[in-house]
């Protein structure tokens, strides 16, 4: 019989929300490697079925745009709803397309965006919270430099 760990034991963990499933495997990846435990959701409600199963849950890394039929939740809601649930869940959104002023007032409070495509080392800053060094390049429209992460949306 597994032993479940104490509270204090138990490593941060990453929900990463995105519907293209190499992309989220990319990213759960380099995650884990920095010794996050994460888990796993193809859009909106599933994530919200993982945090409803009382999964010890830190950081949310949700793509906006996640296609889930007519009555499907996009990133925004699913953060929104999130934070409702776990207030103190941390939330970084990501998208491909463009970002609008109409998107970042729907940001939770505190959340950060990490534009498409990213580097891997800009997602490692981002995860760990150095968001200056995540989104340098954001004013500029893209990336800059390093091995950019295929993770442009169609």
């Amino acid at each position: 019989m597994a032993k479940r760990q104490t509270k204090k034991s138990l490593p941060p963990a990453v929900l990463v929300a995105e519907d293209e499933p190499t992309v989220r495997a990319l990213e759960e990846s380099i995650i884990a490697e920095l010794g996050y435990e994460t888990f796993s959701a193809a859009n909106a409600r599933e994530a919200l079925a993982v945090l409803d199963d009382g999964a010890p849950i830190t950081l949310l890394f949700t793509d906006i745009n996640m296609p889930d039929g007519p009555d499907g939740l996009d990133g925004l809601e699913l953060a929104q709803r999130a934070v409702e649930l776990r207030p103190d869940l941390r939330v970084i959104y990501t998208t491909g397309g463009g970002l609008t002023d109409g998107m970042t007032a729907l940001f939770v409070e505190g959340g950060t965006f990490l534009p498409k495509p990213f580097t891997r080392e800009q997602l490692i800053a981002a995860i760990r919270g150095d968001i200056e060094t995540a989104s340098a390049d954001r004013e500029f429209g893209g990336n800059t430099g390093g091995h950019d992460l295929n993770t442009s949306e169609p």
